[in-house]
């Protein structure tokens, strides 16, 4: 048996958190139950490791990454993996490396994939 820990809205046998809209920061983790700093180092461990994350974020005129807009559906359901990675392997060095080794896991087609299947699971 996997852990849990549906109490915090981290269930580690769930294929993750799909949200049907943007969603703030604040938001996002009243919904997952942790606190809003806990979600932006979240963030950062994305931010910097995987790059579909970062490019799903809007450029600012300088160049710059504007991590102040709300979180699309897909950075949503990335920050509630790294959550639930997180609350197993309890080290922000380990998460980086797991994403390191299984970049895959936290992939747009990964996203996709579960959506559809999750969709296509409530559609029946």
């Amino acid at each position: 048996m996997k852990a849990s820990n549906s109490s915090r809205g981290l269930d580690l046998d769930s294929p993750g958190l799909f949200c049907s809209s943007y969603v703030t920061k604040s938001e996002l983790a009243r919904i997952l139950n942790v606190a809003r700093s806990t979600l932006v180092s979240w963030d950062g461990i994305a931010l910097y490791r995987i790059d579909s994350y970062r490019q799903a974020y809007p450029v600012k005129a300088d160049g710059s990454t504007d991590r102040s807009c709300p979180l699309s559906p897909y950075q949503s359901w990335v920050l509630s993996r790294v959550g639930r990675v997180m609350q197993n392997l309890k080290s922000a060095e380990r998460v980086k490396n797991y994403i390191k080794k299984y970049p895959q896991e936290f992939s747009l087609a990964k996203f996709q994939a579960q959506f559809n299947q999750v969709t296509r699971g409530n559609a029946a």
